[in-house]
């Protein structure tokens, strides 16, 4: 079995920890301008950069097993949900076969880049990689293109999974250990200035969340120059991308690189963990206890996700699913 590298285990567990902090944030972003700064910051490049890190581990083998295995925890997350809804809340049921504006978008996305990169295998990756941004750039003025398919979020994510197909994981790492202090100085400039203005700037900049989810078609306000601000928002996900790559280090870190393995495990039970505790013990209450409240609420997703990432039964399901994909 081929060793892991601890560098991209370390930054799946800070990115699927920013996924849950996202969620949690969003529960409160029309009351509060502080949770719409963590959330646009977050959405900048939690997602974009989860997508490039599977495409630097893309690779032409077992291509059926694969999108059998991805589709399958797609649907079983829909499953889930729906047993979750009528058990748990009393709500209708509510299955969408081909479609889904919540969280198991991401594995048929997978899917769909696991077939269309063995399509396009011997073509002309770098003329596809322009054409599909500039796609991408266009997309939004077509109302039609939304969670039908996924088809939004593949086409808005796929430069950022193509791209790291035609980049070699150690050749990152070599590149970040022969220019390391100039590479931390930008990284480091990066992350503060994307901060700063997440925070003091969030009035002109919160619309550009209907960008960074990949989903939305352009909004009146920016529909004259949609594709303008869909490039600049491309621009500052790779910056961001950047930044947490350089930052994080290479080396094994004790317990977070374990963690960051099992980051799938995370992905699949958070928001349903998060709804039992909220039925149970009405946690959102943690938000209005004064402004520690509001910090106090988002280290819940700390919480949540180092739980979730201990393995064993928890990782049960998927285990099982992809014992059985591959076998």
């Amino acid at each position: 079995m081929k060793e892991r590298i601890s560098l991209f285990d370390n930054i799946k567990f800070i990115l699927i920890t920013l996924v849950v902090m996202g969620h949690l944030a969003d529960e409160f972003t029309s009351e509060s301008n502080f949770y719409k700064s963590i959330f646009l910051f977050i959405y900048t490049f939690h997602m974009p950069c989860f997508i490039f890190i599977s495409g630097l581990f893309h690779n032409e083998k077992n291509i059926t097993k694969k999108c059998i295995f991805y589709t399958s925890i797609g649907f079983l997350y829909k499953i889930v949900t729906v047993i979750f809804d009528v058990i748990l809340f009393k709500e209708k049921a509510n299955f969408s076969l081909l479609s889904d504006g919540g969280i198991s978008w991401f594995m048929f996305v997978l899917a769909i880049y696991t077939i269309l990169l063995y399509l396009i295998r011997n073509e002309n990756k770098k003329y596809i990689l322009v054409s599909s941004i500039i796609l991408a750039c266009f997309v939004g003025y077509d109302n039609s293109i939304s969670d039908f398919l996924y088809l939004s979020r593949a086409i808005v994510f796929f430069p950022f999974y193509l791209i790291a197909t035609m980049i070699k994981p150690d050749y990152i790492i070599k590149k970040k250990n022969e220019n390391k202090k100039i590479l931390y100085l930008f990284a480091i400039l990066i992350l503060i200035s994307w901060i700063f203005l997440c925070l003091y700037k969030i009035y002109p900049l919160y619309g550009l969340r209907y960008l960074f989810t990949g989903r939305n078609a352009f909004y009146e306000p920016i529909i004259k120059y949609g594709p303008i601000a869909r490039f600049c928002c491309y621009i500052a996900s790779s910056l961001l991308i950047f930044s947490i790559i350089v930052l994080v280090p290479n080396k094994k870190i004790k317990w977070i690189s374990y963690m960051g393995k099992n980051s799938i495990d995370v992905y699949f039970w958070h928001f349903k963990l998060f709804l039992i505790l909220e039925y149970l013990f009405n946690l959102k209450r943690i938000f209005y206890i004064s402004y520690m409240g509001k910090i106090m609420f988002l280290i819940l997703a700390v919480v949540i996700s180092v739980f979730l990432s201990q393995g064993g039964i928890i990782s049960y399901p998927i285990k099982q699913i992809k014992k059985y994909c591959f076998s």
